[in-house]
This record gives C-alpha cells, sequence and structure tokens, in this order.
C-alpha cells in the first residue's frame, strides 16, 4: 500500500469498562478490533460504535494537500467552462 493512501478513521467502545478508541485502517479490515481484546481492560467485548466524519480536521488530514498535477487539471477544466466557480490558487 502507498504510505500516501488516507484510510477512514473508526470509532470503537469496549461495553466491558467503556473505554473508547479509533483507528485508522482499510475498509476491509474494519471488524478485526472488535475481534480482539479491548486495550485498557482486555476483555473481548468490542463494539465498532458510530463515527462522524472529519471535516477537514488539520490533526487527521495535515499536510494532505493536492499535488500540482490536480491543480493543473482544475485550470483547465476551469479554462473551458466559463460559468465554472472553481477557484484555483
Amino acid at each position: 500500500m502507498k504510505e500516501d493512501t488516507i484510510m477512514p478513521y473508526y470509532d470503537y467502545q469496549c461495553k466491558s469498562c467503556g473505554y473508547e478508541f479509533e483507528k485508522n485502517m482499510k475498509i476491509s479490515e474494519r471488524k478485526l478490533p472488535t475481534e480482539e481484546p479491548c486495550p485498557k481492560c482486555s476483555e473481548r467485548e468490542v463494539n465498532q460504535s458510530l463515527a462522524t466524519p472529519y471535516h477537514g480536521d488539520p490533526w487527521h488530514f495535515a499536510g494532505k494537500k493536492p499535488d500540482e498535477g490536480f491543480k493543473d487539471r482544475l485550470r483547465e477544466i476551469k479554462k473551458h467552462h466559463i460559468d465554472n466557480t472553481i477557484n484555483v490558487p
């Protein structure tokens, strides 16, 4: 897997002790923490909890800026669509 791949964060909670934690992993692996013991109390009652999406959270997406190739492509699209409101720096 490429190092710059962004994977979603998933929230988990232990039913026994209430400990909440999050993990960054592939969608296909999101159930793995429910099969492992709680990192705090070692009980095997971990459930995936509902998570709210991160909207521009600098802690998780710091440094994830589009490369120049992406910006060039946006400029091309803007050039061919006069009514486009995309602001490309």
